[in-house]
């Protein structure tokens, strides 16, 4: 009698050791999904040196396009389709503008277009690659004898400080005609041009001053400007070049 007393005795100590475990459990569990998986992180942030910093690891496009437009009002268009894709990105740039190219490069993209309003970049729209040949729009429309006179031309908007453009005395207006013997016709394509030669320890640079064309030798890779693509007429260009 006294054996089966002492028994039931030990069975509430029992019952509350499995219960408070299973509170713990419980408690462990509620903790980890209320905060989410620790391994995706997301942040667009400017350091010490005035630099602007990307770190994301497994994050989707939309928070990233999210935090984007919460923190510098600039809208990413034309890549509602991937909005779902995860991606892990590192990148530090001196500007917004260098740290968008620098995310577009790595998402593959080479057609899009940068919208500023006075000066501040507002707007990135990606342009499918089917509709880069396009020439003419409803609201820009030419005879084929005006496209023929009118070529386009890559031409500096503004100079980043400390950069090679800087120490070569380039300025805003400056036209880049042509890199490394290649003719420039738009803004892309010396971007791309840069980055295919940014190997080479030096290239020579074709710029258009006043109507002077002007020789430069730098070295490949990162020139420090910003540009534009701009129509000008044929006869203008032949009279220089």
């Amino acid at each position: 009698m006294f054996e089966q007393e002492a028994y039931a005795s030990d069975r509430p100590y029992g019952t509350m050791k499995k219960n408070h475990l299973l509170s713990l459990y419980f408690l462990l569990w509620a903790a980890f999904y209320a905060t989410g998986p620790a391994n995706a992180s997301n942040e667009i942030t400017r350091v010490w040196n005035g630099n602007i910093i990307i770190e994301t690891h497994d994050s989707v496009l939309s928070e990233i396009f999210k935090e984007l437009y919460d923190k510098y009002s600039i809208e990413v268009s034309g890549l509602e389709s991937r909005e779902t894709d995860k991606i892990t990105f590192s990148f530090e740039a001196d500007t917004l503008e260098a740290l968008l190219r620098g995310l577009l490069r790595y998402l593959g993209v080479k057609n899009f277009a940068i919208q500023f309003a006075d000066a501040t970049l507002t707007k990135i729209v990606v342009v499918p690659d089917s509709m880069s040949d396009i020439t003419t729009s409803e609201n820009v429309q030419m005879d084929q004898r005006d496209q023929v006179e009118a070529l386009s031309v890559a031409q500096i908007q503004s100079i980043v400080a400390f950069s090679q453009a800087e120490s070569l005395d380039l300025i805003a207006g400056d036209i880049i005609i042509e890199y490394d013997g290649v003719r420039i016709t738009s803004a892309q394509q010396l971007v791309e041009e840069v980055e295919k030669k940014s190997g080479k320890s030096q290239v020579e640079m074709i710029v258009i001053r006043e109507k002077n064309p002007v020789r430069l030798i730098l070295a490949g890779g990162i020139i420090g400007v910003r540009i534009m693509t701009k129509k000008i007429s044929k006869e203008e260009i032949n009279a220089i070049y």
